[in-house]
């Protein structure tokens, strides 16, 4: 048997013969640094879901936070903000229902759209999550020496502007304003 070819330099190296790869001229120490941050940030996510009762996925603690930010939303803005088909976001709803996490109420003003809201457990379940979180950031920040704590917060800051004003980012993540939507409340396009 062969053995596995080893893992590129950097993802500019592995992105050498990409489109991408000229986006990533000058930029490789960069992109490199982001995305080990990236793999620090999901294991700190995933770490703080860890032993939650009751367990839940990364994918459905994302619906709980936008849940939680917009106060109600209907699957379709949901699925829209997940970036996933209607029946995806129906199946994990489901299985947040079950778990009595989230409420299906009916639409006050059209009785035929279902809403979506957070159960205070939701809520709860977010808060335990954020705090865990917020330690092992903490912790891992010891490490660093304070002014390096303050560049690293500013580099972070204007990571986080970029990508808010990109359109090069998933959707907004937020459900569609009144504006946004047709009379027969649907999303407009």
């Amino acid at each position: 048997m062969s053995e596995p070819p080893s893992p590129p330099e950097s993802v500019a190296a592995e992105l050498a013969d990409d489109d991408a790869a000229s986006v990533l001229a000058g930029q490789a120490e960069v992109v490199d640094a982001v995305l080990a941050a990236n793999r620090v940030f999901v294991a700190v996510a995933a770490g703080a879901l860890a032993g939650l009762e009751p367990e839940v996925t990364m994918p459905q603690f994302r619906a709980l936070v936008l849940l939680d930010m917009h106060d109600t939303m209907t699957v379709s803005h949901l699925a829209e903000a997940l970036g996933v088909v209607p029946s995806t976001a129906t199946r994990m709803c489901d299985r947040l229902v079950t778990k009595k996490l989230v409420d299906r109420v009916a639409d006050r003003t059209n009785r035929r759209q279902v809403r979506l809201t957070l159960r205070p457990e939701g809520r709860a379940l977010i808060e335990q999550s954020t705090q865990r979180r917020t330690r092992e950031v903490g912790h891992l920040l010891t490490a660093i020496p304070a002014d390096a704590q303050a560049e690293l917060a500013h580099a972070l800051g204007l990571l986080v502007q970029a990508a808010h004003a990109s359109d090069r980012t998933r959707p907004s993540r937020q459900a569609p304003s009144a504006k946004q939507r047709r009379p027969d409340g649907n999303a407009g396009r």
